[in-house]
C-alpha cells in the first residue's frame, strides 16, 4: 500500500499521535496545510465492502456517484494501459465511451479497501443485474479482511492509470462525470454521509480552480479535521483551496475571497500593460475564453495556462 511520508514534520508527528509533544514554533505561523494527505491513514475500518462483477455491470457509474468517500472511482483506459495489472484487477470492454487514439478501450471501477467505510450506499445504488443469481448486482458487498490486500494493491495500480481527458468529458451525464478525477477524498464524514457525495462532486466538475469558504458545521470537521485534509490535487498538483470561518461571517468571509480574486486579476490586468510583451500574447492572455474546459485544460494547445507560461518565459528573457 501507499505509505510516502508526508514531507511535513507537524502532520507526520501528529498522525503518529505525538501532536501534543510538538512546539509551537513547528506550528505553521500562517495556519496553511498540506493537502491530499488523507490517503495516507488507511483507516481500514470496514468489515464488508463493495466487489464489482463486471459481466452484470452496465457502466452506469452511479456507485462512484453516490459513494461519499471516494473510494470507488471508474476509469476508461486503452487496454495496453493494464498489461502489467496485478492479480484480480477487473476491467472489461468499455461500452458506450469513445477514447480519443484507442481501438479498445476498456472499462475498470476500483475500490479502495482501506479506506472504504463500507455504507454500502453504492450496492443500493446499482442497477445492473447479475442474470445469473437474482440476489446479486454488479456491486455486492463482500468480508473484506480475505481480499483487503489484493484489492489494496489494484487499487494502487488503478490510481496511476491515465486520467480521461477533461475536455472530452460530457459532464451532464452520470457515467461520463464519474471519470472526472476526484479532488476531495476520504475524508472522514460518517459511513454512507449525504453530504460528502455532493461535495465529491463538486470537486471533481471544478476542483482544481475551486475556492471554498466554509462555514463551521460537519463540513469543516470533515473538511479540515487534522492532521489530514480530504482536499486533493491532481497529478498537475493543482486542486481546492480550503479555509474555514466560523458560524455567522461565513457570508462575509466568501466575499473577501471573491473580492480579493477580482482585485488580483485586475491588478495583473494593469501589470500586463506595463511590460514590454508580444502584443498577441496579450491578447491571447486578456481573451482567452475560460468557460469550459477546453479554455481551461493546460493540455490543449493555445489556452490560457499555456499563455501564462509564454507570459513567465518572455518577462524571464527580458530581465536577462
Amino acid at each position: 500500500m501507499r505509505g510516502t511520508p508526508i514531507d511535513y514534520s507537524p502532520t507526520t508527528e501528529i498522525i503518529k499521535g505525538n501532536g501534543e509533544l510538538l512546539p509551537v514554533s513547528k506550528m505553521p505561523c500562517d495556519g496553511v496545510f498540506p493537502t491530499a494527505t488523507t490517503k495516507y491513514e488507511k483507516r481500514d475500518l470496514a468489515l464488508n465492502i463493495p466487489s464489482w462483477n463486471p459481466d452484470a455491470c452496465v457502466q452506469c457509474g452511479k456507485c462512484a456517484m453516490v459513494c461519499p468517500h471516494a473510494a470507488i472511482r471508474v476509469k476508461v483506459v486503452d487496454e495496453s494501459a493494464v498489461k502489467n495489472a496485478p492479480e484480480g484487477f477487473k476491467y472489461t470492454p468499455a461500452k458506450g465511451f469513445k477514447l480519443e487514439g484507442s481501438d479498445k478501450p476498456v472499462f475498470a471501477i476500483s475500490v479502495s479497501s482501506y479506506d472504504c467505510t463500507g455504507c454500502g450506499v453504492c450496492t443500493q445504488a446499482c442497477i445492473g443485474k447479475d442474470k445469473t443469481d437474482e440476489t446479486k448486482k454488479a456491486i455486492n458487498m463482500v468480508p473484506q479482511e480475505p481480499i483487503k490486500v489484493q484489492e489494496g494493491k489494484c487499487w494502487d495500480f488503478f490510481v496511476d492509470l491515465p486520467e480521461f481527458d477533461r475536455t472530452k468529458v460530457n459532464k451532464s451525464l452520470v457515467k461520463q462525470a464519474m471519470l472526472l478525477e476526484p479532488l476531495f477524498e476520504f475524508s472522514g464524514s460518517c459511513a454512507g454521509c449525504g453530504e460528502t457525495a455532493y461535495v465529491r462532486l463538486v470537486s471533481q466538475l471544478f476542483g482544481d480552480r475551486m475556492v471554498v469558504a466554509n462555514a463551521t458545521g460537519c463540513s469543516s470537521i470533515y473538511g479540515g479535521n487534522l492532521p489530514t485534509t480530504p482536499w486533493a490535487k491532481n497529478k498537475e498538483g493543482r486542486g481546492p483551496a480550503w479555509a474555514n470561518s466560523l458560524f455567522e461571517d461565513n457570508a462575509e468571509f466568501g466575499l473577501g475571497m471573491r473580492l480579493a480574486i477580482t482585485k488580483h486579476a485586475k491588478q495583473a490586468l494593469s501589470l500586463l500593460e506595463a511590460v514590454n510583451v508580444p502584443a498577441e500574447l496579450k491578447e491571447k492572455l486578456t481573451t482567452q475564453d475560460q468557460s469550459d474546459e477546453a479554455g481551461l485544460n493546460d493540455r490543449t494547445s493555445q489556452m490560457q495556462k499555456k499563455n501564462s507560461d509564454r507570459l513567465e518565459l518572455s518577462l524571464t528573457t527580458t530581465t536577462q
